[in-house]
């Protein structure tokens, strides 16, 4: 077995890197993370497909059905909800406050409460095991970049080992592999279908296996995200090119589209019949504002230096291809180099169509081209090398992608995005679990209840909590049957109880539903800021009740 160091070092940089930021990044600074979490929450709790926002409402739903990207396939929010089920974990609710200071000096999007703070309150865990999924697919992707790099430059293997390393230590490729997005799990996929694809057109044959192949990978990309349908063009290009050359290949492609047709059907049908278009591209919400002024370039200028460095590498990297072509050694560029170009231009072009008024350039929305970039880029670096030789020290250079990620992790990004930089009120914690208490001892006494017939007002709840303190605070769930959370009072609508008694607000009544009965639940929130936990705090037995819709 041939030894490959490099790419041992690639591995372990991008498992120590992205987990650094996984520890590094307070809860939900991710790029729409709140948003991914809820959707995969949703699924978890409820066992159903959120809907997009705006469509509860014409279908007879609750609110709470609604979520921001239930445009998206549910793929990768499967998985997410797996691990929930599996840790036990479908009533841990996510909950954001909007950090006022975010872009005047505060890189940080959310207040921060205490359960994030050393030592992290146990519900912490449940967002970092579900952000390990994330740096788990990034070392399948690595691998599928390195594999790529080896069926494209069979007869150079440090071309592979350059581009996995290169790839493993880029500051945004660790970031993104530390937080929650299905933009890792269609990353895998683009570049695992790439090697397939690669080998088929290189080989100018399709067999049935490789077809059937194909068929599961591109139906499982179209189920994570709506952007694979570039990955779906690149494979019928080489269909398209294959059969031309070899017309009993026609089969297996056909075969390869049926199947990533039949896999994705369910979905593209579920789109149509309920927002009037296969890939729900009607009820996505873009995020974006109007005019020229929704772009923000100001990171041209506060990180020029990483820029810079960029610029230099990529232009190296283009010398060397060119080098490759036109030079006096010449050398055979990565084979097919037409495959690899044609998948780099439709992810950008695609990605530039369908986010024109992004807030930010949406570099990370290119990622599914990264393995034909780092290949093409790090195969013009190796001929640039070898033509231009350098000192036996040259060698060392290989410290040097790592030790820019070092500096970038501790020196850049962690002193910015410090929980504790951006402190919410002490009794904030943006993680809750434990709502579906069955405690045989409760520490608080419901005073007066509601009758057991269904109500049309809201009741008004009393109760005692003989631990209570001068200025205790409390926040109300509730819950039903089937373990379906509707109501997390505080969390959710920032309606902190206090006192002994309570008039639930009708347009919080109104959540709850009419169809069944739900259980409410009273606990004590803890203050963060005198080191009280979750765990520890008083909470009452549930209180079943049924709301009837007034008449």
């Amino acid at each position: 077995m041939t030894r490959r160091p490099l790419l041992w070092l690639a591995l372990a940089c991008h498992l120590f890197f992205a987990t650094g930021y996984l520890l590094q990044t307070p809860s939900f600074e991710g790029p729409d993370e709140i948003a991914h979490y809820q959707y995969a929450w949703h699924l978890a709790n409820t066992g159903e497909l959120p809907l997009a926002v705006g469509y509860a409402y014409p279908l007879g739903r609750s609110p709470l059905d609604e979520e921001v990207l239930a445009h998206h396939p549910p793929l990768y929010y499967a998985m997410l909800a797996a691990v929930l089920v599996a840790a036990d974990a479908t009533d841990t609710i996510g909950s954001t406050l909007p950090n006022p200071e975010f872009g005047r000096g505060s890189a940080l999007r959310w207040l921060h409460g205490g359960d994030e703070l050393p030592p992290r309150a146990v519900d912490q865990f449940v967002l970092s095991a579900l952000r390990f999924l994330s740096v788990l697919l990034g070392v399948l992707s690595l691998l599928a970049v390195h594999r790529l790099g080896q069926v494209t430059c069979p007869e150079r293997p440090v071309v592979a080992d350059l581009a996995t390393l290169v790839v493993a230590c880029l500051p945004m490729w660790s970031f993104q592999h530390a937080v929650l997005t299905n933009d890792n799990l269609v990353t895998l996929l683009f570049t695992a279908t790439l090697v397939v694809l690669v080998r088929a057109a290189r080989r100018r044959n399709l067999s049935m296996e490789r077809a059937v192949l194909l068929g599961v990978l591109l139906g499982l990309a179209m189920l994570t995200k709506a952007s694979a349908v570039f990955l779906v063009a690149v494979g019928m290009l080489v269909f398209a090119w294959i059969v031309v050359r070899q017309r009993r290949a026609a089969v297996p492609a056909a075969v390869a589209l049926l199947i990533t047709g039949a896999l994705c059907a369910p979905m593209l049908w579920h789109n149509w019949t309920l927002y009037g278009a296969p890939l729900a591209l009607r009820a996505r919400d873009p995020g974006s504002v109007d005019g020229a002024a929704a772009y923000d370039w100001s990171w041209l200028r506060d990180d020029a230096a990483v820029i810079w460095i960029g610029a230099f590498f990529a232009g190296l990297a283009i010398v060397g291809l060119f080098a490759h072509r036109f030079g006096r050694q010449r050398q055979t560029l990565p084979q097919p180099f037409w495959l690899l170009i044609a998948s780099c231009v439709l992810v950008f072009t695609g990605t530039a169509w369908s986010s024109p008024w992004a807030l930010q350039p949406p570099v990370r929305l290119l990622f599914p081209a990264i393995g034909p970039v780092a290949v093409l880029a790090a195969a013009g670096l190796v001929h640039l090398g070898a033509l231009v030789p350098l000192p036996a020290a040259a060698r060392w250079l290989c410290v040097v992608p790592p030790a820019v990620a070092l500096w970038f992790l501790f020196g850049w990004f962690a002193p910015q995005f410090h929980a504790s930089l951006a402190p919410a009120p002490p009794r904030f914690a943006t993680l809750v679990g434990g709502i579906l208490s069955e405690d045989s001892d409760p520490g608080i006494a419901w005073v007066s209840t509601p009758s057991d017939a269904p109500l049309v007002a809201p009741p008004t709840l009393r109760w005692h909590d003989p631990a209570a303190g001068q200025n205790e605070h409390y926040s109300l769930y509730a819950y039903d049957d089937d373990g379906r959370i509707w109501l997390a009072s505080y969390e959710q609508h920032q309606l902190e109880l206090s006192g002994d008694s309570v008039t639930l607000p009708d347009a919080v009544w109104t959540l709850l539903p009419t169809d069944r009965d739900v259980l409410l639940q009273l606990r004590c929130i803890p203050d963060w800021s005198v080191g009280e936990r979750r765990e520890w705090m008083p909470i009452s037995a549930p209180l079943r009740v049924r709301r009837v819709a007034a008449p």
